[in-house]
């Protein structure tokens, strides 16, 4: 086992702390900034600008940096253990997510910080490197570009006109549809450039019984 540990840079507890000087130190905080700056990087990635909370990635940052030096405090002192068991103890954090991947993010920040105070830094680079590889693969949730939510009101007589019209778009794709006796509202995502977007409304504008369009960006970012 402490072959294992010492290929994987992990120094064994009886061997003590890995930090032991501040030199150490500065060590374990540049490399859990620079593995935590790589999270970061993949938060972003996977999110779209309804889902991507930028305070929520900094405080990843903050995670991943406070964990290495809770752990650089408590080192191999059972005393100092306690002590920030019993202060993390009274300590009660409820975080509103807005995707819950965000709670595996934050177990990935702990990581991080708990590999870089031990001095596992090939434990951590690894990890981060799965978890990155895992995340980009599988973890995208990211909307196509150029996508737009259109919004059409106009008389039931046009609804067929306006279903054909749709039809004739690149990535057209029915959202919602309500009928009511006398007119309609239809709600479509397609994919067109931004060059293009004007198109759209000139279409329906040149057509009669039409009362409204809305042309709609879903990666406008909500508060």
């Amino acid at each position: 086992m402490s072959k294992l540990m010492k290929m994987l840079g992990m120094s064994p507890t009886a061997e003590g702390p890995f930090i032991q000087s501040p030199l150490d130190l500065v060590i374990c905080l540049l490399a859990a900034l620079v593995l935590a700056g790589i999270m970061m990087g993949i938060y972003r990635l996977c999110h779209d600008s309804l889902t991507y909370n930028p305070r929520f990635n900094v405080t990843l940052m903050m995670l991943a940096l406070i964990s290495t030096l809770l752990l650089a405090l408590i080192q191999n002192n059972p005393l100092f253990s306690l002590g920030a068991l019993g202060a993390l103890s009274i300590c009660r954090i409820r975080i509103n997510t807005r995707d819950p991947r965000d709670l595996g993010f934050v177990f990935w920040s702990l990581m991080i910080g708990i590999s870089s105070a031990l001095g596992a830094f090939v434990v951590g680079l690894v990890g981060t490197a799965a978890l990155s590889a895992i995340m980009l693969l599988a973890g995208g949730s990211r909307r196509k570009k150029n996508v737009l939510t259109v919004v059409v009101r106009g008389r039931r007589d046009q609804l067929q006109q306006v279903q054909a019209a749709f039809a004739g778009m690149r990535g057209g794709k029915l959202q919602s549809q309500n009928v009511f006796p006398d007119s309609f509202e239809m709600v479509y995502d397609v994919t067109i450039p931004p060059e293009e977007e004007g198109k759209v409304l000139r279409i329906f504008e040149n057509m009669e019984g039409i009362d409204g369009v809305n042309v709609l960006a879903p990666e406008t970012q909500v508060a």
